[in-house]
């Protein structure tokens, strides 16, 4: 029975017959064969301990230079929104020098300060691994928050002057404010006594004086609505404007628009002549005010200047 309970290991030397016997009991066995199960547990438990450690240490290292060139990025990023804070600086210059020379009102510049009250908004996304680069990163975005209501901002205000500008350019450019023609002015604008009729009567526009043929100019852009003979006016060319005026030019000997055709400030209409009811040659000139529904001095709107002249001359070449 003994034997049963017992393994026997048997050694034998390769030069001798002698065997040399070893009895372990079964127990015995069971405690290395234990023994040994954990140590190879503690082995690969170690080994996976140390693998995981210095695979920890990696991504820490990694983690570590990300961290660096994360904040290297931001701090980059915050220089690059300071230069664009720059560049809107000196377009909001612009703007301001722009709006004094065109006479307009300049933005308040508490307005452009965007000064806002209340706690600002903090993204805690960093905050738990590393205070400094989480001051960092909200430093950039409130940062960004300024720069992209600066931007909006100075959108809105440079539409707003280029569009009054552009208003202001088309009303004068729809506005009579240039002479008609080259003369002398040989009546007035209003009662006066009728050169044929001698009566009293009420002259509704100016008569300019010159030469048969002398060229005649729109004085302002519009579309032309009336262009052939008009009872005792002869000749006639009315023009109508966006700014709420129509311009007439009567007693012409020839006409160079039809209905329909748009015309622009200073371009050739017509030619002065003496067609209709007229005691000589010259061009009968006259500005409605259709809103109100009245004419109104023509020497009120024309300005006669030397910029003028050279466009009317430079046209004037075309028709030589």
């Amino acid at each position: 029975m003994s034997l049963k309970r017992k393994w026997y290991i048997t050694l034998m030397q390769t030069d001798s017959a002698k065997l040399i016997n070893f009895g372990i009991s079964k127990n015995v066995c069971r405690v290395l064969m234990y023994a040994l199960i954990v140590f190879i547990l503690f082995l690969g438990v170690g080994t996976f301990y140390i693998w995981k450690k210095n695979s920890d240490l990696i991504y820490l290292s990694k983690l570590q230079k990300e961290n660096v060139l994360l904040r290297d990025k931001l701090a980059n990023f915050s220089t690059q929104m300071d230069s664009l804070l720059i560049k809107i600086k000196i377009m909001e210059t612009w703007e301001d020098k722009q709006r004094t020379e065109k006479k307009l009102k300049i933005v308040n510049p508490d307005v452009r300060a965007l000064g806002t009250g209340g706690i600002p908004f903090h993204d805690p996304t960093f905050l738990p691994f590393d205070n400094g680069l989480d001051q960092l990163y909200n430093e950039n975005l409130l940062k960004l928050d300024f720069v992209k209501s600066k931007t909006h901002l100075t959108y809105e205000t440079h539409f707003d002057f280029f569009s009054t500008i552009h208003s202001r350019e088309t009303l004068y450019k729809a506005t009579p404010s240039i002479w008609p023609v080259f003369g002398r002015i040989s009546d007035n604008y209003g009662v006066r006594i009728h050169p044929i009729f001698r009566t009293q009567s009420y002259h509704a526009g100016v008569d300019i004086a010159n030469t048969r043929g002398t060229l005649i100019y729109a004085t302002a852009d519009g579309v032309v609505s009336h262009a052939g003979r008009s009872g005792q006016s002869g000749l006639l060319v009315r023009i109508e404007h966006i700014s709420g005026y129509q311009t007439r030019y009567a007693h012409c000997e020839q006409l160079f628009v039809k209905p329909e055709d748009s015309v622009v400030k200073g371009q050739i209409i017509a030619a002065m002549g003496t067609s209709g009811v007229s005691t000589g040659t010259h061009l009968h000139y006259e500005i409605y005010d259709v809103t109100r529904q009245r004419t109104v001095n023509p020497l009120q709107f024309v300005s006669l200047t030397e910029e003028d002249i050279v466009v009317s001359q430079y046209l004037k070449e075309d028709f030589k």
